[in-house]
Formats: C-alpha cells, sequence, structure tokens
C-alpha cells in the first residue's frame, strides 16, 4: 500500500489560497481526529464543583503559569504588545486567530492576571487523563446538542460572576497554520458578550522573521501577539444589532490590525487573495481585480512579477542597514522568494 504524501507548508498555503477564493474561510485545512472524544451532551459538567477537580485545577493552572512563558518564549520568541488592554478590562470575552496547532499556548499566558477559560472544538476533549487535564486547565467545548449549549451559556455566565475573569473564542472557527490574512469571523462569541454585558477584546497572533541566531536554529517564523483596546456593547439598542455592531467593529480592528503588520493596504485588501497578492497589491505590482479573475497560484505570480521588474528595469527600494546585510537577510526582508536561486539563474536583474 502506498505511504500517504506528507502536506508541506507550501501544500496548505495553496489549499488556504483556493478556500479563501472560494470564500470557504471555515473549512478545516488540518484533518482532526473525534475518536474517543467525550460527548458534549446535557449530562456534560463543563466546571465540575468537586473537590478532585478543584485541586486538579489548582496544580494544573500553577504549571501552566510556571512553564508557558518558558515555553513560548523557545518556540517563538513570544513578544505580546499591548498589555495593558487587557488589564484594564474585568470580564471579557476574547476574541482570537486560530493560526497555529499551539496557540492555545500563546492564548493562556496572553491572559495571565484573569482567569482564564477557552472554548473550542469538542474533538479536543478525549476520553481519559488527557480530557481531564484540558478540563482542568479551563477548556470549554462547544456542545453536540442544544441541551448542551444551553448548559454552556450558564457556565460561562456563571465564571463571569466571579469577576475578573476571561472566556476565549476562535471565532473564525477553522484552524489555518501561519495564515497571515484575516477571516471573518463569526457571531457565537458576540452572542455571549451581549448576553453578559461584557466588551469584546481582539487579540491577533502575528508572524516576524526570527533573528538571524534562531534562523540558524531552523526557526521560520516567530510570534508577536498584539491586544486591541476593549470593544463595549451598545446602550440603548437591542440584542441583534448589539451582536452585529460587535461583530462588525471587532472585524475592522482585526483586518486593521493584520494590514498595518504586514503591509498590507487597507482600502485594497480583500480576504479572498493570498497573503502575497495583498502585498504585492500594496506596492502597486499587481492589479487586485486581475488578481481576483484567476486561481491563485503564488509560485506563477512571484516569476510573473519578477518578469515585470526585470523587464522594466525595477527593483524593491532596498531598506538602509547600519551594518552589512546578508543575502538570506534580504530574502526574509521581501517576503518575496524573488531571490530564488532557480529563478535567479533565468532571470537576473
Amino acid at each position: 500500500m502506498e505511504k500517504e504524501k506528507k502536506m508541506t507548508r507550501k501544500d496548505y498555503d495553496q489549499l488556504h489560497a483556493n478556500y479563501a477564493r472560494m470564500e470557504a474561510f471555515d473549512h478545516w485545512s488540518h484533518p482532526f481526529d473525534d475518536k474517543n472524544a467525550i460527548t458534549v451532551d446535557k449530562n456534560y459538567v463543563f466546571q465540575p464543583d468537586t473537590v478532585g477537580f478543584k485541586i486538579g485545577k489548582f496544580f494544573i493552572k500553577g504549571a501552566l503559569r510556571t512553564m508557558l512563558p518558558l515555553a513560548n518564549k523557545i518556540l517563538f520568541d513570544l513578544k505580546i504588545e499591548g498589555k495593558d488592554n487587557l488589564k484594564k478590562v474585568d470580564n471579557c470575552i476574547r476574541v482570537s486567530n486560530h493560526v497555529l496547532l499551539l496557540d492555545t499556548m500563546i492564548n493562556f499566558q496572553v491572559a495571565f492576571g484573569h482567569r482564564h477559560f477557552m472554548t473550542g472544538a469538542y474533538f479536543n476533549i478525549k476520553k481519559g487523563l488527557s480530557g481531564k487535564i484540558f478540563r482542568c486547565g479551563g477548556f470549554l467545548p462547544l456542545a453536540n446538542s442544544i441541551k448542551g449549549m444551553s448548559n454552556l451559556d450558564k457556565t460561562i455566565s456563571d465564571i463571569y460572576k466571579k469577576g475578573n475573569s476571561i472566556v476565549t473564542f476562535y471565532a473564525e472557527q477553522a484552524m489555518w497554520e501561519n495564515y497571515e490574512n484575516s477571516r471573518p469571523l463569526k457571531k457565537g462569541a458576540f452572542h455571549y458578550a451581549v448576553k453578559n454585558n461584557v466588551p469584546i477584546v481582539m487579540t491577533v497572533i502575528l508572524f516576524r522573521d526570527p533573528n538571524w541566531l534562531r534562523r540558524k536554529l531552523g526557526v521560520k517564523k516567530d510570534v508577536t501577539v498584539k491586544i486591541c483596546p476593549a470593544i463595549y456593547p451598545k446602550q440603548g439598542i437591542s440584542d441583534k444589532e448589539n451582536v452585529e455592531y460587535l461583530q462588525k467593529a471587532t472585524q475592522e480592528v482585526y483586518d486593521r490590525t493584520i494590514c498595518e503588520f504586514y503591509g498590507y493596504d487597507y482600502d485594497q485588501y480583500d480576504m479572498r487573495l493570498t497573503p502575497l497578492e495583498n502585498k504585492l497589491v500594496a506596492q502597486g505590482l499587481i492589479n487586485k481585480t486581475e488578481a481576483l479573475s484567476r486561481k491563485p497560484n503564488d509560485n506563477e505570480l512571484r516569476q510573473k512579477v519578477l518578469l515585470e521588474m526585470t523587464k522594466n528595469n525595477m527593483a524593491p527600494q532596498k531598506p538602509e542597514y547600519e551594518q552589512e546585510i546578508s543575502q538570506e537577510d534580504l530574502e526574509a526582508y521581501y517576503d518575496l522568494d524573488l531571490y530564488d536561486e532557480e529563478m535567479m539563474t533565468k532571470h537576473t536583474v
């Protein structure tokens, strides 16, 4: 039997690009396993009121506070910006983009200083020890039934009654690893914010190039988290209008944060484009409408842009550095892969 080929980073990038063109932003790209998962129905207790559970919760939370800062520093060289925006709020719904298999580790550290709980897909809760650890860590699985969701509603309301609490939602739903665009946010998180009269705090996980030492160690991307200012429900409007208002306002903050960090043009930004296409649109090197009319293929696009630049004797404006910069640093800076060895042999600038 032929062994199934393992998907590469480029394979996943192309899959995400195809999904984005089809506006299938909530499709899962990574396979998930729901075998041995606990059924989250009317009988599921999200946060048991037992001595054993409280003891387990104490030790798990303590271990997370102790180990996560070091683990996130080693894995991601994690930088957190805008901490005061979270310190200013008591209870809140926190919305995060879902772009790493291990972004739960990052989101727990970002919430330090608050009692933290995190919602997620039911298949993350397995029977046995791992499921108990997740539950003690504050994981709240999305239920499989209406009655189960009713119990989740009550659990979240009870959490806020104790104060200084954060409940985190991955409002995009599906995880797209290392993705550098925003995606549409679903309404669920905003429903809970309105119901419990708490603000929304958007936190955006962003990828930056590692320093030279971490590149030598094989690290491809490091992580910066931006904590955005809180957005509060409005007074004097209906719950439905408030959900729509919070959803729209949070999406705008999310989109702007993405554009500012990655250098996209907010007025030209389009989720259906690939991150590379959004960068090239911002630089005026390609036309947005023409890009949307074609199937996404960043490899072909890079070659086309390079040929056009060669034809017109163009080159990206190089940054000024106080010290000598290597070819590797230039490639990382431009992030266009225009300096691929094979392409440079064919099309020297």
